[in-house]
């Protein structure tokens, strides 16, 4: 009987110990970094992703799968930056990336808007801070920068340069019936790579932004 007892106490004391030694769940890592002109992945650090702001659907999401089915004439969605979104005024709505297949590999010719039930119904102005060509979307997050109650849209962009490729960030302000931006304002994020980066920004220099 003694040895019994012996054995179940041994047992209990390797049990817990597992529990406590075993590696705790790491939280979901985004896309990684990247600087690669043909890629069209976020350059957001692990865990920083759109829908990290909680203001996007996820993307494994039944609404987001949609989103990323509609139809955009002659240009082709792009995954991996198009989210179900659902916030004021743009509710059930779908904020959605494209390109121009003609680029074979590459995302050189994008633009963004949003889309609901199929159509267009905002166009971003100012796209890439007035680049017309050559440019792509790295990255999006959507959150509440002025702490307004209106969700507002940060873009981390890359545009191709004549020797390298260079960093295009925006913000755009919702309004209540619509975004902004201005371009005085973006071009202070210049060399901000990471959404988390541009955030901080707006958020200490408010009155840049805001207006």
């Amino acid at each position: 009987m003694k040895t019994l007892i012996f054995a179940i106490i041994l047992f209990s004391a390797a049990s817990c110990n597992f529990t406590r030694t075993g590696a705790p769940a790491e939280r979901p890592s985004g896309p990684a970094n990247t600087t690669s002109a043909t890629s069209t992945s976020p350059s957001v650090p692990a865990g920083e992703s759109a829908v990290a702001f909680g203001k996007a659907t996820p993307e494994n999401s039944a609404a987001t799968a949609e989103c990323r089915k509609t139809k955009v004439g002659k240009y082709v969605v792009i995954a991996d930056q198009t989210f179900a979104i659902d916030f004021e005024p743009f509710r059930g709505s779908c904020f959605l990336t494209s390109k121009n297949p003609e680029y074979d590999g590459s995302p050189v010719e994008s633009e963004f808007a949003i889309y609901k039930n199929g159509e267009k119904t905002f166009d971003f102005p100012q796209q890439f801070n007035g680049t017309g060509f050559g440019c792509w979307v790295e990255g999006v997050a959507f959150q509440d920068l002025d702490k307004d109650g209106l969700t507002d849209i940060i873009i981390v962009a890359k545009c191709s340069g004549k020797d390298a490729t260079y960093n295009e960030s925006s913000v755009y302000v919702n309004t209540g019936s619509e975004f902004t931006t201005d371009l005085d304002a973006n071009f202070k994020l210049n060399g901000l790579k990471k959404i988390s980066q541009v955030a901080d920004y707006v958020k200490a220099n408010q009155k840049l932004f805001f207006k």
